[in-house]
């Protein structure tokens, strides 16, 4: 690491994921600077969401190590990982579709209260002035990620890219380190997404949340990523800048399954004779 690089957040170390015989992730190797925008691309099957999965707890890992600002993640219950910091969306929304978009951030930012059970039940001074606090956390939040004139709809009533934004404004709620999205972008038309890119800048740095994502549209990737890990059949297979990966022809083959064939010269152009007046 370069003495200018921030400290790493996330690092992973040999990952690998078998179910059965089948082996999903191998040897994967990650790093991801604190404060940094960091994605993976690969073609489809390649490990990616997997390699999520594991990260967040949602998969046990077979093999490997999982660390979050040094501190061994890989084996924690899904529960503890998210108390490290480690928040997620997903490929398909999940969503609890007849709560509001205010209660739907409000169970998000329900972990963070520090009332007991019995405070709850009793109403007690410290439950409500928590509850009124999560609520006001719960309203800025919908108003960041641009939906607050949203808050008393049901999620179900909302257009699909206010979805995907009140999945993020949930993540966010839990006061994350690392931001893990997965496929933020799927289903959203070019105006959608260069709105996403654009949360996406204001998460890194007015939030000071570092980002990982996965995503297929490359116009997203290149616009938002600082670097790019890219996967094939369950292993890395290489990293750099949008610049280096989009010029590297082994990322052409992984995506196309075949080496790019060269062009073809173009023939002469036909002579014409002009006359000149």
């Amino acid at each position: 690491m370069r003495a200018d690089e921030p400290m790493p957040l996330l690092e992973v170390r040999g990952l690998a994921k078998r179910f059965g015989g089948i082996v999903a992730v191998r040897d994967v190797d990650l790093t991801v600077p604190q404060g940094r925008v960091h994605a993976i691309i690969g073609p489809n099957g390649a490990g990616k969401t997997t390699v999520f999965n594991c990260i967040a707890a949602f998969l046990p890992p077979s093999a490997g190590v999982i660390r979050i600002d040094g501190a061994r993640i890989d084996g924690l219950p899904a529960h503890r990982v998210a108390a490290h910091g480690v928040a997620r969306t997903y490929q398909n929304v999940r969503l609890f579709p007849n709560m509001t978009a205010l209660e739907t951030v409000l169970v998000g930012r329900h972990r963070r209260l520090r009332s007991a059970f019995w405070e709850a039940v009793l109403g007690t001074p410290r439950f409500r002035r928590e509850e009124a606090e999560a609520r006001d956390r719960a309203r800025a939040l919908l108003d960041f990620v641009g939906i607050g004139h949203r808050a008393g709809t049901l999620a179900r009533h909302l257009p699909y890219g206010d979805q995907r934004r009140l999945e993020i404004a949930r993540a966010l709620a839990t006061e994350p380190r690392i931001l893990m999205l997965d496929e933020p972008a799927a289903g959203m038309n070019p105006a959608e997404g260069q709105a996403l890119v654009r949360l996406i800048d204001r998460i890194r740095h007015e939030l000071g949340v570092t980002v990982l994502l996965i995503e297929h549209h490359m116009r997203v990737v290149m616009a938002i990523a600082e670097r790019i890990t890219v996967f094939e059949q369950g292993r890395v297979l290489t990293e750099g800048t949008p610049a280096e990966v989009q010029a590297d022809e082994r990322v052409i083959t992984a995506y196309l399954g075949r080496r790019p064939a060269p062009a073809e010269p173009r023939p002469a152009p036909l002579r014409q004779e002009v006359s000149v007046a």
